[in-house]
This record gives C-alpha cells, sequence and structure tokens, in this order.
C-alpha cells in the first residue's frame, strides 16, 4: 500500500502542465456544462419563490427559456477563470522552483 501512494505523488510531480490553450477550452466547456445543468433548476427555483405563484409564473414549461444568453456570458467567463489560474499556477510553482 506505502508504495502505491509513493508511486501516485511521483506521477503527479511528472503530470505536464497544461496549456493556456487548454486551459481556456476546459474553462468554456465547464462553463457550458455548468449553465446547462443549473440553468433549468435555477429557474425552477425562481419561479417557486414567485409571487404570482409556480404555475402562474410558468411553471416546468421552458425551464431551458434563455439558456443561450446564459452560456454566451458565462462561457467566455469561465474560460478566462480557467487560463488565469493555470497561468498563474504555473508561475507561482516556476517562481518556486518547481
Amino acid at each position: 500500500s506505502s508504495s502505491s501512494s509513493s508511486s501516485s505523488s511521483s506521477s503527479c510531480s511528472k503530470m505536464k502542465h497544461t496549456t493556456i490553450l487548454e486551459a481556456l477550452f476546459a474553462g468554456g466547456v465547464a462553463g457550458i456544462c455548468v449553465d446547462t445543468m443549473l440553468f433549468p433548476l435555477d429557474t425552477i427555483k425562481t419561479r417557486l419563490q414567485s409571487s404570482k405563484g409556480f404555475s402562474a409564473a410558468g411553471g416546468f414549461q421552458g425551464v431551458y427559456r434563455g439558456l443561450c444568453a446564459a452560456v454566451i456570458g458565462s462561457a467566455p467567463v469561465a474560460s478566462l477563470f480557467f487560463g488565469a489560474y493555470e497561468t498563474t499556477k504555473y508561475l507561482l510553482d516556476a517562481e518556486e522552483g518547481g
């Protein structure tokens, strides 16, 4: 068991550096996935809180209406976040001599 933990820690140090393009792409995909999964839940939550009542506010119909606008806004932001995070991580690691 101890040999497997030491081999896994050595494999972590040998992981290749994520390029800025990979980080930007991963961030964009993550933003799209998060919006696609959580957008309808947020819409339903908002409708449940409506003073008109859930059914009058639209019920379960059209819970994905407006998703494209949300994705257009969040995918680039998530992409930039991932890119900035990976770049900062690389620069700090290089500064420490790692």
